[in-house]
Formats: C-alpha cells, sequence, structure tokens
C-alpha cells in the first residue's frame, strides 16, 4: 500500500469530486491492467542498453489519458503535472519521480502501433445488417423471415450504438485529424476496449475473468 502524501490528505477533504476525477476512478476499476500490461510486455523494451524502461502499465495509463482527452505528447506531459486527478491515475508520486517525458511517450504510442498490427483485426467483416434494399420482396401473405431476422439483429445493433455515444460524448471523440491509418486504427480500437468497459461499469456490471 502507497503511503499517503500530504496533498492526498487534503484532496480526500473535498466536499466533490470532478466530472473527470469521477470517471477516472470507473475506468481504474474496470480496465483489467494486469492483462494489457501482459498484451504489451512482449514488444516492450527489457532495457538492457540506455536508461530504464518506464514501467508499462504506468506508460498505458499516460497513453489512455492521452486518447480520451485529446492531448497531444508535451500536454499531456504538463497535464499530469498540472492535475492532480490525473496524476492519482497515473500512480506518479512526485517525491520519488517524475512524469515520463514526452519523448517516452512518443514511443510508446510507436510501440502500441506495432502491437496492434501484430494482432490485426481488420481482416473481420464487422457487417451486421443486411440491408434493407438487398432483401428479395415477398407476397404479402407469406412470412418475410429474412426482412424478420434482420429486425430481431437490428434490435440487438441498436444496443452497440452506445459505445459510439460514449465516444463521441465522454472521450470527444467527433472529427478525425489525419495521423495515418495505422496510427487513427489504433487510437479507435483504444477507444472502442475503453468505451465498452466504460459502458460496463456503467452497467454495474464486473469484467468477467478469462478461463
Amino acid at each position: 500500500m502507497e503511503q499517503e502524501t500530504f496533498t492526498d490528505m487534503e484532496y480526500s477533504s473535498r466536499k466533490k469530486k470532478t466530472k473527470r476525477e469521477e470517471f477516472l476512478e470507473i475506468m481504474e476499476d474496470i480496465i483489467p491492467w494486469e492483462e494489457w500490461a501482459g498484451i504489451i510486455a512482449p514488444y516492450y523494451p527489457q532495457g538492457k542498453r540506455g536508461r530504464p524502461p518506464m514501467g508499462i502499465e504506468k506508460m498505458l495509463r499516460m497513453y489512455l489519458l492521452q486518447i480520451w482527452l485529446h492531448l497531444s505528447d508535451p500536454s499531456t506531459e504538463d497535464a499530469i503535472y498540472d492535475s492532480y486527478a490525473m496524476r492519482k491515475f497515473t500512480g506518479i508520486n512526485f517525491l520519488t519521480e517524475s512524469v515520463p517525458d514526452e519523448t517516452i511517450l512518443c514511443k510508446f504510442r510507436h510501440l502500441r502501433s506495432e502491437v496492434t498490427s501484430n494482432a490485426r483485426l481488420s481482416s473481420i467483416d464487422y457487417r451486421i445488417n443486411r440491408r434493407p434494399d438487398s432483401l428479395t420482396r415477398v407476397s404479402d401473405r407469406a412470412i418475410d423471415w429474412e426482412r424478420h431476422i434482420e429486425y430481431l439483429k437490428s434490435s440487438v445493433r441498436c444496443k452497440v450504438e452506445h459505445v459510439f455515444r460514449i465516444i463521441k460524448c465522454q472521450f470527444g471523440y467527433r472529427k478525425t485529424v489525419y495521423r495515418g491509418l495505422r496510427k487513427n486504427e489504433n487510437r479507435l480500437y483504444a477507444m472502442f476496449a475503453c468505451a465498452n468497459l466504460y459502458a460496463l461499469a456503467r452497467a454495474g456490471r464486473n469484467l468477467s475473468p478469462a478461463w
């Protein structure tokens, strides 16, 4: 258990939490940090040369803050220094360490792109429903089973649309900035994973362990 600092004691006496702090607490509890860090570990530097690498989980937390709040590398570093909620989320103690600089975060982003490219999901066909104009028409007396099946699938798909609301409204991702297809793809994979976990937490459910 980490030792509580005077800053922690001061902030714990506040009468109100900000929405950002409440959001970060939800993501802190719902994200399987060990599992995600384990996926990145085979690609992460071992520190055999140069300065020792930062912890995987700490860099992952910085990366997620960056995509949730749409920050640049320098802005992410400055925001952690400036915001108690973000410093608490990353687990950085200013008494013993400093915030990883923008260069380290930039290298970690490139590493995340390599991880995603080796576990590529772009070959999956994500189309769930058929277009109405692609369905064959039947006589008035016949049961249109194809349209009935597509209707049932639509009732399920509408629930998936909530994830897009979280990405647009909660994460503020309304416009795509051109960073290259690979970088945008990597960013969207991370946001959709976090949006699904956030929706799970808001529904009052926990992530089931993988067997």
